[in-house]
């Protein structure tokens, strides 16, 4: 299903956003809002929302959902802007050969490099990293109301969260990191942008470079005050990075 979150103008650009694991695409609002109110913005909902079974992981890849979620568009997107979980699928379907708009903006992609050996500590390091990405978008989903709500009550929430999600949430999260080291990154030549932040545990500085450099056009930008939820904590900031780079690469486009 296809959500609207901006209009746009008569001949502005299109721009599809696609969420995380365990997410929503209501969580794009605050960076729809910020973004130009020329583009037209739709938020894709995409199988691996908040609450799911999981049991669309036998039905087909990660890339294939979100190819799917593309031609449910009523025009080829532009740009696509995804986060985390829907950043690794964006992955995927461009090393497949597919590029799903003219330009893409990676938030806190899920990377694994090539030559990081998978061990029991990074297999345990990740999984603690899974429960804090849980426990933070909880609360960002709850919002307002956190001020209110008794501590006690929250923990019990965030323990029924992940108690619900289980094994086959945090497996479908370690297999898409473990992949993305076998992705033919540097085949995909959709001019990219990726963002990613000192304080977010999921994607270190060391494997950011190494994911920028294994991609031919891609840019990226490493914020230190930026958390895996940057998008919406730092929206505006988040729009204006989009903005530039969409300007930059729509120039580089049109140039004779």
């Amino acid at each position: 299903m296809v959500h609207e979150l901006s209009p746009g103008t008569a001949g502005g650009d299109l721009v599809v956003l696609a969420h995380g694991l365990e997410d929503s695409w209501e969580s794009w609002r605050p960076l729809a809002r910020a973004f130009d109110p020329r583009w037209q913005v739709l938020a894709l909902d995409l199988p691996w929302r908040a609450g799911n079974d999981y049991r669309w992981r036998r039905q087909g890849s990660v890339a294939r959902w979100l190819a799917a979620g593309l031609d449910q568009l009523p025009r080829p997107a532009d740009t696509v802007v995804a986060h985390s979980f829907g950043a690794n699928a964006t992955l995927e379907l461009m090393a497949s050969g597919r590029s799903p708009a003219r330009a893409a903006v990676l938030i806190c992609p899920l990377y694994c490099p090539p030559e990081q050996p998978i061990t029991w500590q990074v297999f345990d390091r990740a999984r603690r990293t899974f429960d804090r990405h849980v426990r933070d978008g909880l609360r960002l989903r709850i919002g307002e109301r956190l001020r209110t709500l008794d501590a006690a009550v929250l923990e019990a929430m965030i323990a029924k969260a992940i108690d619900r999600i289980g094994p086959a949430g945090f497996l479908t999260v370690f297999d898409q990191f473990v992949a993305s080291g076998g992705l033919a990154l540097t085949t995909v030549d959709t001019p990219t942008l990726i963002l990613a932040g000192g304080a977010d545990p999921t994607l270190s500085a060391a494997a950011a470079a190494t994911l920028g450099r294994d991609m031919p056009r891609a840019t990226l930008l490493v914020h230190e005050h930026y958390d895996h939820f940057c998008h919406v904590r730092h929206a505006a900031e988040v729009a204006e990075q989009a903005a530039r780079f969409v300007g930059e690469t729509n120039r580089v486009t049109v140039r004779p």
